[in-house]
């Protein structure tokens, strides 16, 4: 007999079964043969997990677990040395794989019960992966509207920069955004670092005066960046567009011609609410909206771009920060996401900085749910009771009163 310590204080055999699924699709098992692993603990009684004097054991013979699912005994011998290679099972059978009850003979569970701290770990990792995963995917996303309108400005000047058609084909050798969810999470960091890489040669190329004008100016700049950032949020589309005859290196908006999306402003067929929602946000630079974000998001919008606090970023560091500070206090990305389809990137963008705002404000109600306040603003404009230019005109006169009262130093020195 092999010892087990049952199952911990509060669970039953359903969390068990959860726990041990879970850990078998992080192994990469079949969904076939995680069906047959929860016959076989279906088949136990809930008490023999609780009780370490005895092993929880499924003696049925496999014609059972085959039961009308259309597979083979064959089938059914394989999943069950898969579920062993894993440690979810121990096979004692007897001669010819027979099974019984009397005699001790079958599949026990008792190496998955002193498997639990490891499949709990293992499950805890994977969603920390999965998480990774997704706000990498999210980053590409970003650094693709940005690479690509930053190269479709670049291309259009008289005097395009050194190196313009390198970085195009760069670009154009990025995997689609469907087969992002393919990669690995070391490959997938590697593809967002270079990306990143590109978006900061191409920023250094716009911030080089003279270079791409043939003119001195020190605004010229300034105004190929205003350009760029114009073109991005001209475009309502959230992400990458996925067509089928769509060429990544084609340095178009994505989505945003005549056979755009609805949801995009340059489509020849808006929905009736995009213009609405673009009369009601105000208007904001990115120096305005530095100096009303928060300690906090100011640091996530410093690190976004070049790690140093800079009273006037790019658009791409601002929409980046907030995304990562959302997320730092609890806003699942899905509600990113609605906000920007519904309220545009720069909606969404204020919104943001109202959300993160409201945490600290100590004439209101602290925001106990962030996410369930951006999600509820997306509600609000739906309805058409959202009122951005008010929340906006509200946190200038909160940081107005701040100023004048006096706030801690390291606030004053941001700001």
């Amino acid at each position: 007999m092999r010892f087990h310590d049952g199952l911990p204080e509060g669970w039953n055999r359903d969390r068990f079964r959860q726990l041990c699924v879970s850990y078998a699709q992080i192994r990469g098992v079949s969904a076939q043969c995680i069906r047959t692993f929860e016959i076989i603990i279906d088949m136990i009684s809930p008490s023999a997990f609780r009780d370490p004097s005895q092993e929880p054991f499924c003696y049925a013979r496999q014609e059972t677990l085959i039961a009308g699912r259309g597979v083979t005994d064959r089938t059914i011998h394989n999943h069950e040395r898969e579920l062993e290679a894993i440690g979810l099972i121990e096979r004692r059978l007897g001669a010819n794989g027979s099974r019984c009850k009397r005699k001790g003979l079958g599949l026990f569970l008792t190496p998955a019960l002193n498997l639990i701290s490891e499949m709990l770990d293992a499950e805890v990792q994977s969603k920390a992966e999965k998480k990774e995963h997704d706000e990498l995917r999210g980053d590409r996303s970003r650094l693709y509207q940005y690479v690509k309108h930053s190269l479709a400005v670049l291309a259009s000047l008289p005097c395009p920069p050194d190196g313009a058609s390198d970085m195009m084909d760069e670009f154009g050798s990025w995997p689609r955004a469907d087969k992002l969810k393919y990669l690995s999470l070391d490959e997938l960091r590697a593809h967002v670092q270079a990306a990143h890489d590109l978006w900061k040669r191409i920023e250094g190329h716009v911030a080089k005066r003279g270079e791409i004008s043939g003119e001195p100016e020190a605004s010229f700049g300034c105004h190929i960046q205003d350009q760029i950032e114009e073109k991005i949020l001209s475009c309502n589309a959230g992400g990458e567009v996925t067509m089928p005859s769509a060429n990544a290196s084609d340095p178009d908006c994505s989505g945003s011609g005549p056979n755009g999306p609805a949801h995009c402003l340059e489509s020849n067929h808006p929905t009736e609410t995009e213009p609405h929602k673009a009369k009601k946000l105000p208007r904001v630079n990115n120096r305005i909206l530095y100096e009303l974000a928060s300690p906090d998001l100011r640091m996530h919008i410093d690190s976004a771009g070049d790690g140093e606090q800079n009273p006037n970023p790019t658009l791409y560091a601002i929409e980046t920060g907030v995304c990562s500070r959302l997320s730092e206090i609890g806003t699942n990305i899905s509600g990113w996401h609605a906000a920007i389809d519904r309220l545009t990137i720069m909606g969404a963008i204020l919104a943001g900085v109202i959300t993160d705002a409201r945490l600290s404000d100590p004439k209101l109600p602290p925001v106990v749910n962030p996410g369930g306040y951006l999600r509820g603003m997306v509600k609000a404009d739906e309805r058409g009771e959202l009122n951005l230019i008010s929340s906006f005109m509200g946190l200038l006169a909160r940081r107005a009163r701040e100023e004048e009262d006096g706030l801690p130093q390291d606030h004053k020195n941001r700001i």
